[in-house]
């Protein structure tokens, strides 16, 4: 392949370095806009006795506040339809959107926000799924009941909104068989995706009361639909504008302000525009979920794992949302990327009085990855086995079953992964030092694929466009024109990947999930081989050829043996628009992929200071399996990326509460990793073509944010001799342990 699997640069780059690309709180329109704020409520949980908005009406400056009464009596969500989008009974969680002002400016709109009054009677909150579980706790959604909710969700009991059992095998028969058995519990807070862009929205209504929205988003199909379904509207009359987006994660998919701006342009008759403080964006957006982890694991002394059952906690926040999604995603990856006969999972998702929480990078995978790769290494230190050959004891292989996604798997490089990196850190060369140490983690994500159509379309000059309505967040706009010129046989710089808005492009796949590259570059790449097929036919009546004697490439078709016998695509081009058959273009749509894993293994060495309990981490050596690598330097850059954000949620970051309210949400009190903090990322590709992606490509954005909590867990526990179970594995967690096993001797 010429330009697929080379390294190049992203396509858009030059715009974003010079500052030319448009985000979210860029836009301007020609017309005056009005500035939004929203009023949240103070309180994590109360019912709401009375709202008064009068004095903000008749505050100068103010041209319109909404609230729950502008808007139709709709309750919406994707599984459970359990959220009104202004509340005006009860309140939820601190920030719950109550109302919303448009002024002339910002000033003008924070004071009218204050001059709405609101009455409160305070009810007991819950920010712990296990507490809000519990037997006589208050109810979050009482009248929980009567939602409507898909069949698929079960198990609704007080705050309950979903549990779920998932059986294979026999766990009895697996622990009577075992000759030992490990049972441990861990816990992974809440953490934030923490994008540099908030959200932010822009929002008009013409006279017809359609709604264009400009918004930096992940998924703008399933913001149009949202916005929609809250205002009743048909989708033809909602428009929405995908702008540049500042990062997202998994972050910026479900709707936030953009209704809000919505119902102040349609009732102000101007464009309203709504930007997030970093504070807002910390407290209502939507963050990863917190959980509660125990797993139980049967093992024979030579490793051989016969049982394990797992029970996990989820904390979804006010409202169900994307919970479910958390908790499918949580029943796959529960058992951890081994073959085990008997498995038990018991899955929980409950109510509690705080954000929201969705998507995260693999969703539920580091939580997971922890609690399960930290009990790995626990039995293999008490077995007196090597961490590295007990995971390929064990480790799934091709033809292998799971117990939520059934097989066989397909596509599955487990163990070379997992050799690729031990290899490559020198696992079983190291030298022991005194306060430093090494740990090892494998983890997986199932990468799947979503209905996405795209469309190419040869140019008069011998040029493609492609016609796409993905996001581009990491690279997917270069990978996409890298495949559609490795199928015409011409340069990158021949093809122009345009993302278009919800009116005009294709319906498109979410940027999330490690599969927009998947589902849209099979989607793009079926299309460019359709237009191929076009060119051939166009030319083989000028060339007087067989269609099936024809090459098409270094940006002519020309028939095979013979290459002065040909044209350039240009002249293709010119050909089509006097041809029977017309111009040059095809739209093609890929439906829903079957579940293929994509590993990751990661060893890392640290150093900790026994006087602090700090660490420092010295190196770090990442594996993926990618299948095809379209573009390497893009791959790489995802993988170190991942980890950086990984080694954050290790060390550092947890979204505090206090009351319901997060008491850490600023970038001064909410630590990441920063490339002052960041170890040099070294990155091994394990390349083999996988079935049913472009040229084999897999996804690569999730896998490799999985290990990284339990790989830094078990090396703090090489150096120190001390096991953290609640992440993030702060200075303090650490000397505490320190100073308890030394009082312990």
């Amino acid at each position: 392949m010429k330009v697929v699997g080379q390294g190049l640069p992203r396509v858009e780059i030059l715009e974003k370095v010079t500052g030319e690309s448009v985000f979210g709180a860029d836009v301007r329109l020609a017309a005056p806009i009005l500035i939004g704020k929203i009023l949240g409520s103070p309180h994590a949980h109360a019912r709401i006795k009375s709202i008064d908005a009068r004095k903000a009406e008749r505050l100068p400056g103010v041209k319109a506040v909404v609230t729950a009464q502008d808007l139709p009596p709709v309750k919406y969500g994707r599984f459970v339809r359990d959220e009104e989008y202004f509340a005006h009974k009860k309140v939820r969680l601190v920030g719950d959107k109550i109302a919303a002002v448009a002024a002339i400016d910002e000033e003008t709109a924070e004071e009218a926000i204050k001059l709405i009054k609101v009455e409160y009677e305070v009810l007991p909150h819950f920010t712990d799924g296990v507490e809000a579980m519990r037997e006589g706790a208050a109810l979050i959604h009482e009248e929980y009941d009567q939602y409507q909710a898909l069949s698929m969700v079960e198990g609704r009991k007080g705050n309950i909104c979903y549990h779920k059992q998932t059986v294979q095998g026999d766990t009895n028969r697996g622990f009577q068989e075992a000759e030992r058995i490990f049972e441990h519990s861990f816990y992974a807070p809440m953490v934030h995706q923490t994008y540099i862009e908030p959200h932010a929205v822009l929002a008009r209504v013409d006279a017809s009361g359609k709604a264009t929205v400009w918004v930096p988003t992940q998924a703008q199909f399933f913001i149009r639909a949202s916005i929609a379904e809250i205002f009743q509207l048909p989708l033809i009359k909602v428009r929405v504008i995908p702008t540049e987006i500042g990062g997202g994660f998994g972050g910026k998919m479900l709707p936030t302000i953009e209704p809000a701006a919505v119902a102040l342009a349609r009732k102000s008759g101007m464009a309203v525009q709504i930007v997030m403080s970093r504070a807002e964006d910390f407290q209502v957006a939507n963050p990863r979920t917190p959980c509660h982890l125990r797993y139980k694991t049967g093992v024979k002394l030579d490793g051989t794992i016969m049982a394990r059952e797992v029970e996990l906690v989820f904390g979804t926040g006010a409202y169900c949302g994307n919970g479910l999604v958390i908790c499918q995603r949580a029943e796959m990856l529960a058992s951890g990327p081994y073959r085990i006969p008997n498995v038990k999972i018991d899955l929980f998702c409950a109510y509690t009085n705080h954000a929201n929480c969705g998507p995260y990078r693999a969703p539920s995978g580091p939580q997971i990855s922890f609690a399960s790769e930290s009990q790995i290494d626990i039995i293999a230190r008490e077995l007196n086995l090597d961490p590295v050959e007990m995971r390929l004891k064990n480790a799934i292989e091709e033809g292998d079953t799971t117990p939520a996604c059934g097989g066989p798997l397909k596509s599955v490089h487990a163990k070379e992964t997992l050799l690729k990196a031990a290899e490559a850190a020198g696992w079983k060369e190291r030298r022991r030092e005194k306060n430093r140490g090494r740990g090892i983690a494998l983890g997986y994500w199932l990468v799947g694929g979503m209905a996405s159509s795209a469309g190419v379309k040869l140019n008069e000059d011998g040029t493609a466009t492609v016609m796409t309505g993905v996001i581009d967040l990491s690279g997917t706009v270069t990978s996409l024109g890298q495949i559609v010129a490795e199928v015409l046989g011409v340069e990158l710089d021949d093809v122009h990947v345009r993302t278009a808005d919800s009116d005009f492009a294709p319906h498109s796949t979410i940027s999330a999930g490690s599969q927009a590259l998947r589902s849209m570059g099979s989607a793009t790449k079926w299309a460019a081989e359709e237009v191929k097929k076009q060119i051939m036919e166009v030319a083989a009546d000028k060339l007087e050829a067989e269609v099936s004697d024809l090459v098409v490439e270094g940006k002519r078709v020309y028939v095979k043996g013979s290459p002065e016998r040909g044209l350039s695509l240009g002249q293709v081009g010119q050909l089509s628009l006097t041809h029977k058959r017309g111009p040059i273009v095809s739209i093609q749509s890929v439906s829903i992929f079957p579940n293929q894993p994509a590993i990751s293994a990661h060893v890392t060495d640290v150093e900790v200071n026994p006087e602090t309990g700090a660490v420092k981490v010295l190196r770090y050596v990442a594996a993926q399996d990618v299948g095809t690598a379209i573009n390497p330097l893009s791959v790489m850059g995802q993988v170190q990326g991942a980890v950086i954000q990984g080694l954050g949620q290790a060390l550092t970051e947890e979204c505090i509460f206090q009351n319901g309210r997060m008491i850490n949400p600023t970038f001064l009190d909410y630590k990441i990793f920063s490339s002052l903090d960041a170890p040099r990322v070294e990155v091994h590709l394990v390349e083999h073509a996988a079935e049913d992606g472009p040229f084999g490509a897999k996804g690569i954005g999730e896998p490799s944010i999985i290990p990284v909590p339990a790989a830094v867990a078990n090396a703090v526990y090489d150096a120190v001799g001390v096991r953290i179970s609640d992440l993030p594995l702060t200075a303090e967690k650490i000397l505490m342990a320190i100073q308890e096993k030394n009082k312990s001797g």
